[in-house]
């Protein structure tokens, strides 16, 4: 029987290190979280969750979310990190009563994601379906991140910016990394930005 994953995408953060809103900074034929919802929805995953925060209605009216087919998430308490966003996430679906069998936890800013990857990772979790299931970043386990049901009540209490590299390492026992066939870059500045821009006109991404 088919696993059944939730697939929950973080864009709840300000971006204060870049000029503009990071969600909706151009890339492809739309913006960082359109093209994540995308490729998240290319998937395997069985639903698409977007937890936003800071600039929500904003996010909501220029990407058009309300018709691409997700549920989306409002955090109030954006502003006190990540992990309150991740916990936030956490409590709405399981507020859904699906009997999700994981969930795959991605970040609205790492635009060279691809879904095979996420495919990978959910192959890998049907193999091993009480581990955590994460991306491996030169031998450290990183996000997308896939965590089986164990660990939803307490992903459920994160609070602050302890988010979920955080609560990666405090679990490396019960780990499996899976590298990512092109590197996944998190995009943070203005600088990094320009950077991914002129590497995409280069090798035409």
């Amino acid at each position: 029987m088919a696993m059944k994953i939730a697939a929950l995408i973080m864009a709840a953060g300000a971006s204060r290190r870049m000029e503009g809103i990071k969600q909706l900074m151009p890339w492809k034929d739309s913006n960082f979280l359109v093209e994540t919802i995308k490729t998240v929805q290319k998937s395997d995953a069985t639903s698409v969750n977007v937890v936003l925060g800071s600039n929500a209605d904003l996010i909501v009216s220029t990407c058009q979310l309300t018709e691409m087919n997700i549920n989306v998430f409002t955090n109030t308490h954006w502003d006190k990190g990540l992990g309150n966003s991740i916990a936030h996430g956490v409590q709405s679906l399981l507020k859904q009563h699906e009997p999700y069998n994981g969930i795959l936890i991605c970040l609205a800013d790492q635009p060279l994601l691809e879904h095979q990857h996420l495919n990978n990772l959910i192959d890998q979790f049907e193999k091993n379906t009480s581990k955590i299931i994460a991306t491996d970043y030169n031998a450290k386990a990183g996000v997308p991140v896939l965590f089986p049901t164990l660990h939803f009540k307490a992903l459920s209490q994160l609070d602050g910016d302890f988010g979920a590299k955080d609560y990666l390492n405090k679990h490396t026992n019960n780990i499996i990394s899976v590298n990512a066939a092109r590197q996944i870059i998190d995009i943070d500045t203005t600088r990094e930005y320009e950077q991914l821009m002129a590497e995409a006109k280069k090798t035409h991404i």
